[in-house]
């Protein structure tokens, strides 16, 4: 492996900018709301916070993972599953984007609140929330104390410690603004590292086209389908395209941006950047390594980018792709810890204390994001068994039990607190069901939950009462521009008229 000097002050130096970025978020926010801490104000630039969306997606796993993946398994599996990534980021730009940031709230289960209001559904949306990031969070801190065990020859724990430590810092000291601001900079150092080792990769090997045939014929199996049941590439493909449109990390993001056509810019940004990641990473970088290996397979696959970066790059690139990797698990835990930290305070805690005042929910809030840091950080040193399985099927539990809903909830006026209470339920139990219950295979229990949650919204909506004109007034104003607190006081009857002059218009 490479001399470790370089990487380690590239991390130092990186180290430190994101504890002064923390700081600096925490002076200019000093006055801010509990929804400014969560949103960052709403008033990202729209590259700022486009780099941040990418690099809030694309996780640990993104630069390691899934091209390890890659290469035992072929790239047609990791295909459907960024296929159904851009899948998932076309729809929260065209359908979700303007009415999530003209609705005027901060979290999914907020929009969920407000749009239907049932105690119920109000309670189990954060519960599935919080399980599905602490899974989510487990994962990632997993992979730096690994990190920093391979690299740089630090115990798991005392990687795990301090990655731990300078992000839950940052996110809990300075909210939003610190994690945009932060990911931002890991956005960019991310995305120069998959530039530059796509430069290397296509460079040794005299452009793409002779790569990837000269890749193929050493490895046949590598661009064949034949690694996973068909049901498992429907499956990845069917669960990214609708858990990203509401993770809550990510469709966060439009609430910080500026005004609903900056959301669905930055949302473009985000997309374009994890397409080329996924393009460079997946095919040129595990090409090269094929060629490099012979088509041999790898002892651990996981380990394809860093047998690339010995074996391909200089020290400075490796170094910097190595701080690249670290940038990539502290960008997406940020992310995750603020959104986790919103689940409990803003959305869990205020729905049994409604009144509760704003500083006080934004000091509960702040305070959520340094407990279940703490507790991640716990966890993590001791991470249970089949980890990527329990991850998998939170995400899975997530997209089954939100998607539609959500959907739902924006664009069809029918849909009603029962009919959303009745697709939460039915997609979550139906998922664990299939989960633990049947051997279908891996992540295609997503393809019978998904539609049973659908006729479940459906028939729920239908068989009850429709919901009422007030009910829906905040809704029919976000279709058409922003909420604000004052449109309350409208009556449903003005609300009918605004809609009738408008569609005139």
């Amino acid at each position: 492996m490479v001399d470790n000097i370089v990487p380690l002050i590239i991390l130092a130096v990186y180290i430190v900018f994101v504890v002064a970025v923390g700081v600096y978020a925490r002076m200019k926010s000093k006055k801010a709301t509990s929804k400014d801490y969560l949103t960052g104000s709403g008033d990202v630039n729209v590259w700022v916070n486009g780099f941040a969306i990418f690099a809030a997606f694309a996780t640990g796993g993104t630069m390691l993972g899934n091209i390890g993946l890659s290469y035992a398994g072929g790239w047609g599996y990791i295909t459907a599953y960024n296929g159904g990534v851009a899948l998932g980021y076309l729809i929260t730009t065209f359908f979700l984007a303007k009415a999530l940031r003209n609705m005027n709230v901060a979290t999914v289960p907020e929009f969920i609140r407000k749009r239907f209001n049932n105690k119920t559904l109000n309670f189990l949306v954060p519960l599935i929330l919080i399980g599905t990031l602490l899974a989510y969070l487990v994962a990632q801190m997993k992979v730096g104390g690994m990190l920093g065990e391979q690299l740089f020859g630090f115990s798991y724990e005392w990687s795990v410690l301090g990655v731990g430590v300078v992000y839950i810092f940052y996110t809990f000291y300075g909210g939003m603004r610190a994690v945009t601001l932060t990911d931002f900079v890991q956005g960019l150092l991310m995305i120069s590292v998959v530039v530059i080792c796509g430069g290397f990769a296509l460079g040794a090997n005299s452009g793409a086209a002779n790569l990837y045939e000269l890749a193929t014929t050493l490895r046949p199996q590598w661009e064949g389908t034949e690694s996973f049941p068909l049901a498992s590439y429907i499956g990845a493909f069917v669960i990214w395209a609708t858990v990203n449109a509401v993770l809550p990390h990510t469709v966060m993001r439009i609430f910080a941006a500026k005004n609903e056509r900056q959301g669905r810019a930055s949302l473009a940004i985000g997309l374009g950047l994890y397409v080329l990641t996924a393009v460079v990473t997946t095919v040129f970088i595990v090409g090269a390594v094929v060629i490099l290996e012979g088509g041999e397979d790898l002892a651990a696959p996981d380990t394809t980018f860093l047998v690339f970066l010995a074996k391909q790059t200089p020290t400075w690139v490796a170094g910097l792709a190595y701080a690249g990797i670290f940038a990539a698990v502290m960008s997406s835990v940020s992310a995750m810890l603020l959104a986790l930290g919103g689940a409990f305070a803003y959305d869990l805690v205020a729905e049994f204390k409604p009144n509760m005042n704003d500083r006080t929910k934004r000091r509960l809030t702040s305070w959520s994001v340094l407990g279940f840091g703490v507790m991640t950080l716990v966890l993590s040193l001791n991470p249970p068994e089949l980890l990527t399985l329990l991850y998998s099927a939170a995400v899975g539990l997530l997209a089954s039990g939100l998607f539609f809903p959500t959907l739902l909830g924006v664009w069809w006026k029918r849909m009603n607190n029962t009919g959303a209470l009745a697709g939460v339920i039915v997609g979550t139990v139906s998922y664990l069901v299939l989960l633990w219950g049947t051997a279908m295979p891996a992540l295609s229990q997503v393809t019978v939950s998904l539609p049973l949650s659908l006729v479940a919204c459906v028939v729920g909506s239908l068989v009850t009462k429709p919901p009422r004109p007030e009910e829906l007034s905040r809704i029919t104003i976000a279709h058409e521009r922003e909420f604000v607190e004052a449109d309350e006081e409208l009556s449903a009857e003005t609300n009918a008229e605004l809609a009738s002059d408008r569609k005139d218009k």
